[in-house]
C-alpha cells in the first residue's frame, strides 16, 4: 500500500475504530448511599472504589484494599483477599447459596431505550436463572458504547469472585443476574433503579498515574490467615463473654 493510498484510508479507519480509543476514563455511579467510582486508564490498569473497598488492577496483577476492617486497613492480592473473605464467612457461620447450574444465563426481557448522559442505552427486566416470580427480577439499563466499554470491563472484573462470595446478601440472585447480563449487554447505566445504581458521570480527562499504584504493605497468604484466626478467637470470645452475662 503506497503512502498516498494509506493516507486517503486513515479518515476511514479513525471513523471505524472504538473512541475514545486512548484515553483515560472515569465513570462516577450512584449505589444506594455511596458512591462507586471506576477509573481506567489508556494502558488497561484500572481502579474500582465503593467506601473503603478498593480494588486496582496495575500491569496486568489485581489487588484490594479493605480500608477499614475490623478497625485496620489490610491490603492483598486479589486471589489472596477472595480467600480470605471466603474463610470469615465460614467462620462467621454464613454459607454462599449454591451456584446455577454450569451455563445457565439470566432470562432477559427487552423493556425500551433509554439515554443516560448522551449514552444511548437498553432497559431490561433481568431474571436469574430459574426464576419466574416478577418479585425475583430486577431492572437495569446497559449501554453498548464503546466509550464506556473499558469501565464495563473493569466493573467485571472487580466482582467476579465477590459476588459467589457474597452469595448469602445476593438471596434472589439478581445483582449476581445482572453481572452476567453485562458481559453480553455493555457497562451498566442503572441497576435496580435510580437509589439503587445510577450512572451519575462520565469524563475522560488524564487520570495520575499514582492512582493505580501498587497497594503498600501487601499482607501475603499466611499472614491473612493469621488475621482470620485472630478475628475467630476474637468473636468466640466475644460469644462466650456475652452468654456469661445473660
Amino acid at each position: 500500500m503506497t503512502f498516498r493510498r494509506l493516507a486517503r484510508g486513515l479518515p476511514i479507519l479513525l471513523a471505524l475504530a472504538p473512541w475514545p480509543a486512548l484515553a483515560d476514563v472515569t465513570a462516577t455511579y450512584k449505589a444506594g448511599i455511596d458512591r462507586l467510582t471506576v477509573e481506567v486508564a489508556d494502558n488497561g490498569d484500572a481502579r474500582v472504589q465503593i467506601d473503603d473497598v478498593i480494588y486496582v488492577r496495575h500491569g496486568g496483577e489485581e489487588y484490594v484494599t479493605f480500608g477499614k476492617f475490623a478497625g485496620m486497613a489490610i491490603s492483598g492480592r486479589r486471589d489472596d483477599m477472595l480467600e480470605f473473605l471466603r474463610v470469615m464467612f465460614r467462620a462467621a457461620g454464613k454459607t454462599p447459596a449454591p451456584p446455577a447450574p454450569a451455563g445457565a444465563a439470566p432470562r432477559l426481557e427487552p423493556l425500551g431505550a433509554t439515554d443516560v448522559l448522551g449514552l444511548k442505552g437498553q432497559i431490561w427486566r433481568i431474571w436469574p436463572a430459574g426464576k419466574r416470580d416478577p418479585a425475583d427480577s430486577i431492572e437495569a439499563a446497559f449501554t453498548d458504547s464503546p466509550r464506556l466499554a473499558p469501565v464495563n470491563r473493569a466493573l467485571r472484573s472487580a466482582a467476579t469472585g465477590f459476588f459467589d462470595t457474597f452469595a448469602p446478601l445476593d438471596k434472589r440472585g439478581r445483582f449476581s443476574a445482572a453481572l452476567t447480563a453485562m458481559a453480553e449487554k455493555g457497562a451498566p447505566l442503572m441497576i435496580g433503579d435510580a437509589k439503587t445504581v445510577q450512572l451519575l458521570a462520565v469524563n475522560f480527562g488524564p487520570i495520575a498515574p499514582a492512582r493505580f499504584a501498587v497497594p503498600k504493605d501487601l499482607s501475603s497468604p499466611e499472614e491473612l490467615r493469621s488475621i482470620a484466626r485472630e478475628m475467630e478467637e476474637k468473636r468466640q470470645e466475644e460469644k462466650r463473654n456475652w452468654g456469661e452475662t445473660r
